[in-house]
Order: structure tokens, then C-alpha cells, then sequence
């Protein structure tokens, strides 16, 4: 993944988050749950993105699988 990509699945998250209703509810768990796992995609992706400008092979390649498993999960769930 490069930078360029990593930036553009981080905007297309900033967009998703402005589009959050902020605290209307209830929620429902699987809602709950989504939120929750767009944040922590959002996290491995700036992870990643320092990962690359360091040249850290191995942070990068980690940060990369555990995006595929939490972006995969996400799907699943969608």
C-alpha cells in the first residue's frame, strides 16, 4: 500500500465519521461495533503510514495484514 492509497482510505474514513450522528441513539451493538473498528482502522493506517516514512519493514508488513483482517471483518459485517 502506498502513501498515496493509505491517505485515501484515511479521507474516505474522515468522511464516514462527519457523516456520524454524534451521540443521537440508542445504538445497536453492531453499530456500536462498526464505529468501533472503522476507529481502530483508522489508527493501523496512520501506524502504517509512519511505518513507511521510517522504512520499517517489519511495523509496515504487520500494520498491513492486521488492516486486511480489520478491513475484511468490516465488510463482513456490512
Amino acid at each position: 500500500m502506498r502513501i498515496s492509497e493509505i491517505r485515501k482510505e484515511l479521507g474516505k474514513i474522515y468522511k464516514e465519521r462527519n457523516s456520524w450522528d454524534g451521540g443521537k441513539g440508542p445504538f445497536t451493538e453492531s453499530a456500536i461495533r462498526r464505529r468501533e473498528l472503522i476507529l481502530m482502522k483508522q489508527q493501523i493506517l496512520y501506524r502504517t503510514e509512519e511505518a513507511k516514512l521510517t522504512k520499517n519493514k517489519v511495523e509496515e508488513s504487520f500494520y498491513l495484514d492486521l488492516y486486511k483482517v480489520v478491513n475484511d471483518y468490516l465488510e463482513e459485517l456490512q
